[in-house]
């Protein structure tokens, strides 16, 4: 369950996506105490792998130092893995530091093709079950205020819990959604599902709460349109039921562009 933050995972390639993913993670610790583990991935096999190590380990030893300076409750350990697949890798490293989260800073959008991507966001969420939060480099800077959040066929924990952890960071708007379907009915699970997290939530937490009904077949899509409409700067989604767009895994964080403010949190449910 997504209830502290102590063991964050940010992979690491010394672009901008280094720089708003540790910028975003040290906005979700706040003053609290917690270890960030940077991880970069060399493929292995490369020619230029071996020699490229001294200078890749002076930039993490730069950031370990830059980040411990200005955050004295944060401890930074940072580490170097050869492997054919970064995929592979950063689940591999977050299973073995028993990782909370893991932060993916990506600029690129594969519109066509989004396997050609060398990390999956949703499917990293999805095989490893830790929350995996995607942020943009539009997002530097930017304060967080309003979260979107699909509400479907059942009481979320999991979503439940991350909404408690975000708001002892800051004041959020909630936006939760719910879908109707052919016949603009919902079933009658969901609403109630929708209301209890409503009431919960307006008993729980001191952020304000709204709800919707969003119409479309494609959840993904009705989602990313209501952000866009609602100015969202969190989607808070389970993986690929409510993420992926089309057929060929095209997810939404896919089609953000680089500018984009928006942060998707993907969290998947806890199966008992």
């Amino acid at each position: 369950m997504l209830q502290f933050l102590k063991n964050i995972l940010v992979p690491v390639d010394f672009s901008v996506n280094t720089e708003v993913a540790v910028n975003k993670t040290l906005e979700l610790i706040g003053q609290e105490e917690a270890c960030i583990h940077l991880l970069h991935v060399n493929k292995a096999g490369h020619p230029s792998t071996k020699d490229a190590h001294p200078e890749q380990e002076e930039k993490l030893n730069q950031w370990k130092q830059t980040i411990e300076d200005y955050h004295p409750s944060v401890t930074v350990r940072w580490w170097i893995e050869q492997n054919r697949s970064v995929q592979t890798a950063i689940k591999q490293k977050a299973k073995e530091i028993n990782a909370d989260l893991i932060v993916i800073g990506q600029t690129s959008a594969h519109y066509l093709l989004p396997l050609l991507k060398t990390v999956l966001p949703m499917r990293l969420a999805s095989s490893t079950q830790i929350p995996v939060l995607t942020v943009k480099p539009g997002a530097l800077g930017n304060r967080t205020k309003t979260v979107v959040v699909p509400i479907a066929d059942e009481i979320p924990a999991i979503k439940l819990d991350a909404l408690e952890l975000l708001c002892k960071k800051t004041r959020l708007n909630i936006h939760l959604v719910t879908f109707v379907d052919e016949k603009n009915i919902p079933s009658e699970f969901s609403a109630s599902s929708l209301l209890q997290v409503f009431q919960w939530l307006k008993s729980k937490l001191r952020c304000p709460v709204e709800y919707a009904v969003v119409h479309g077949t494609n959840k993904a899509k009705a989602i990313l349109q209501y952000a866009e409409k609602k100015d969202a700067d969190i989607l808070l989604v389970y993986p690929k039921k409510e993420t992926q767009l089309s057929w060929w895994n095209q997810h939404i964080s896919d089609v953000l562009p680089a500018h984009s403010k928006v942060q998707v949190l993907a969290v998947e449910p806890v199966v008992h």
